[in-house]
Formats: C-alpha cells, structure tokens, sequence
C-alpha cells in the first residue's frame, strides 16, 4: 500500500481549483520582502522554473523569495537588493521560455547508492547534462543533495503500440480500502473487473499495543468475493490515529517476545475465524533496529499459519539495494523474507511522494532497479510488483502535494484546459495548470505508463502484482492487463 496517501481534498485544494483557468503574466508591480499576491506567485512560480528556490509558491514574499532573487540578480549583473523592479522584470521575461511540448526538468533529491550514471540512465539523460544543468565539478554526489534533472520527451504512445510482453500466468492482487463512509470505490471497481483479479488485500485491521488486533470485516466485499470465488486476505497494518504509521508501536510489538506471540496468536485467529485466505502484513516505518525481530515475527507466523494451509503475505519498501540502516527500508531483509513469506508485495511506488518534490510516481528506469534488487534477493515467482494506480498534485516547484487517482488527473487537466504531456524517460505522463497565479505540477500513472511495468513483470518473470489501489486506477489499465497476461 501507499504509506503517505491521504484520501479526500483538503479545504486549500477546494479554494484552489475555484480560480479561473489561467497563467498570470509576469507583472510591473514594484515587489519586494513583504508583499503578498498572484503576482509574488508568479514571481515564485517563475523563479523555480528557473532553478531558483523561493519556497512555498503561496504568493507571500519572504525570506526564501528574497534570497532568491538576489540570486538571479547577481546571476544576471543586476543590482543585488532583492527588489524587483523594472530592471528585473526584464531579465526574468528574457529567461522564461515559451511553452513548448519537448524539454522538461524535475528536482531529484540523491539517494543513498546513487551515482551521476545511474540517475542518469534512470530519467534517459547524460551524465554531461546533468554536470552542465548543475554546474557540477567532479562526479561526487551525497544523499540528500538536490539535482535538476533535464529531459526531453515525445507525445505519448497509444496504449496499443505498447511493446507486447510473453503472455504468462499472473497473480493480480488488489488493495481494497473504504476510509470512510461511503467510500465505495474499491467496491465498484472489484464489482467491474473481478474476472481480472486473482486476490483481495482488505486494508481493514489494526495492530494494537497489547498485541490484538481490532477493525471492521468488509461485510459486503467478502459476500462479493465469496460469490465470485475469489480469496480474501486480512490485512493488518500499524497506522495510528493521526493517520501515520506508527514506529513506536511496532518496535514495541517486535522487540517483545511475549507481545509478538500475542500478535501471532490474534492474527492466526483473525484468519481462521474470519474465513479469510491468509494474512498481508503491512508494517510500516519500522524502525531499522528491529531487522531481525521483523524478521523473527514473520517467521513465528508462518510456522502458525502454515500449520493450516493460510498464506503469509508481506507488503515491504522498494529498494534498489541493502542498506541495514535505512530509516525506511532497513529493517526488510529481502532475502530472509523471501524464504518465509508465501508473497512479497514489493511497494514500487513513491518514488517522488506528497512530502517531497515534484516528479513521477514511479518512473519506468527506477522501477526496474527496484525488480534487477529484489530477484536478486527473492524468488520471482514469490513477488508481487507493487503498482500505483494514482499521482500526486505539488504545488510548481514546491513541497508538499495531495494524492489524485488517474481519472481525477485526467479531470483536472480537462479543467483548466492543461496538455497531457508523456515523459519518455520515465514513461509517465504528467501536465501543469495555472488554478491562479501560480502553477501546480501533477505526475500520475495511466494505462500507458502502467504498460511499461507491465512488460518488467513478464521480462523477470514475477508471480504477480498488487494493485494500490482499486479504484484509483485508469479504467483501459485493465484491457492492457488482460492483453498481456492470463490471470489465474
């Protein structure tokens, strides 16, 4: 599953999308630390278009704004005093580029593991070009460094020139979830495509700190399931009431022994008496020192479960390489797992996520990294490539976005009259809208973006995939799927 998705629209978003559809020019309004409006956004909007950081792009000129411009005015033999006047105006109009659908640039954030060769080879650049986009002096990156990343990209493809994969047998999970009332998407969506979907993960359970586990059976899908003779698998998750997932919580399950046993026992119980087909453990934010505990606790639940025939799932981090001492992915030992499990759920989405950056949700470069790691690691016919069915919307060269299912994407961009443009290089389509005086960026996964994922399923020859999650999707996915593949 997703561990940063937030369902629903907040009240910004709402205020947001009630502006009219279209881009402020850059103004002649003496701007300078302090000043607030569309026109500061634009500033802003601009600024960050052109590699300079001004912030938040919320229209209100501050601190970062002002550094900003300074930035762009000693850049530009202008005199430096943060004010934009008549003289910089002019630069700025000099230096913005027409629209125009073929050069595209995103903020990368260097991970640990990464070199100029593989960044590059992922978003189909040169090693060159991102020297030159950065000014770079020697081939030396650290984590956490921010890069702009140039590319160039043609029209998208139709889905049906997609390059055909071997047709093989595939296990098709999908991730159902009601968040609240009335929620029925994944619903309606199983109700649709159920020929398609070999599993149902049920997002329904919580694991508590005494060991138990508490939540609601989905009444109406397991009747559905049932009637279609499709397995159910109970997915328990550590997601606290603020909605995150809950480190403390885990670590305390997992470094106690007698508390891991409890936890065993209430799930073993949960599947047997609840007519479910097994379990998906979905445990997030683990903290790196309880690798082994982890590790420990899935074994003990396997030797329970398997006693009857149930089947031990797992939902883990991608990663394109072992690093113990990740904050997020540390404590998943791919190979250790492996060997436990009955099926992995690799999460291959998030690449660029609501907290950070613009950029595409899982690009097809990246994704591949994730599959060359992990059957490295785990048998392939024991992984379930994790598949987005959503985007997110940033604010234009800001932080901080909300997630958007595809038909949501398509809507908006419909909206504001914003072209769909295809990144060749990560084989996403993305597009940017003007709700105001300021820009938004959204990246989100379509059926053509998912048919490229598609392919590496059949190249490396994995047991399946699962689907984050039903409902969100882009509704030719599911052509594209059965074209490929026969779902068993």
């Amino acid at each position: 599953m997703n561990r940063r998705l937030r369902a629903g629209l907040t009240l910004l978003c709402i205020l947001m999308l009630a502006f009219p559809a279209q881009a402020a020019a850059l103004g002649s309004r003496l701007l300078f630390y302090g000043t607030f409006g569309d026109d500061v956004a634009e500033l802003q909007a601009t600024l960050a278009r052109l590699g300079y950081d001004p912030g938040p792009i919320d229209g209100d000129f501050g601190r970062l704004t002002e550094q900003a411009v300074r930035l762009f005015q000693a850049h530009h033999g202008l005199v430096v005093d943060g004010v934009v006047g008549p003289a910089t105006y002019a630069a700025l109009r000099s230096q913005t580029p027409p629209a125009r659908s073929g050069a595209s640039s995103i903020r990368y954030i260097v991970q640990p593991g990464d070199s100029l060769y593989l960044i590059a080879e992922r978003y189909g650049t040169t090693v060159s070009a991102i020297w030159q986009a950065n000014g770079l002096t020697s081939e030396w990156i650290y984590p956490g460094q921010a890069l702009t990343i140039p590319r160039s990209f043609p029209p998208a493809p139709p889905v049906e020139n997609a390059s055909p994969a071997k047709r093989q047998g595939l296990e098709v999970v999908g991730y159902y979830v009601e968040y609240f009332e009335g929620d029925d998407l994944s619903f309606q969506s199983f109700s649709a495509h159920k020929e398609a979907i070999s599993t149902i993960a049920a997002f329904a359970y919580n694991i508590n700190w005494d060991g138990s586990v508490s939540g609601r059976p989905f009444t109406k899908l397991k009747e559905a399931a049932k009637s279609a003779g499709k397995p159910v698998l109970a997915l328990v998750h550590n997601i606290d009431q603020s909605r995150d997932f809950d480190g403390q919580l885990v670590h305390a399950l997992l470094s106690n022994p007698k508390l891991r046993q409890t936890a065993v026992a209430s799930i073993a119980r949960l599947v047997r008496y609840g007519g479910y087909a097994g379990v998906n453990i979905d445990f997030e934010n683990v903290p790196p020192g309880d690798r082994n505990n982890y590790t420990a606790f899935v074994r003990e639940l396997a030797a329970e479960l398997g006693r009857d025939g149930h089947q031990v799932t797992l939902s883990v981090p991608a990663k394109t390489w072992d690093d113990p001492g990740n904050a997020w992915s540390g404590a998943f030992d791919y190979r250790a797992l492996g060997q436990l499990a009955d099926a992995v759920m690799i999460m291959a989405y998030d690449e660029h996520w609501s907290g950070g950056p613009a950029g595409p949700v899982a690009s097809l470069g990246w994704v591949k990294q994730v599959v060359e790691y992990a059957v490295r690691e785990i048998p392939p016919e024991k992984i379930r490539l994790g598949l987005p069915a959503y985007g997110y919307d940033w604010p234009a060269g800001g932080w901080g976005g909300r997630a958007v299912t595809a038909q949501e994407a398509v809507a908006l961009a419909a909206r504001y009259g914003a072209a769909i443009e295809w990144d060749a290089a990560a084989q996403s389509p993305h597009f940017t809208y003007w709700p105001g005086g300021y820009a938004r960026e959204v990246w989100f996964e379509n059926a053509s973006s998912l048919a490229g994922k598609l392919d590496l399923v059949a190249q490396y020859k994995l047991g399946g995939i699962a689907l984050w999650r039903l409902g969100f999707e882009d509704p030719k996915f599911w052509d594209v799927l059965k074209s490929k593949f026969t779902i068993r």
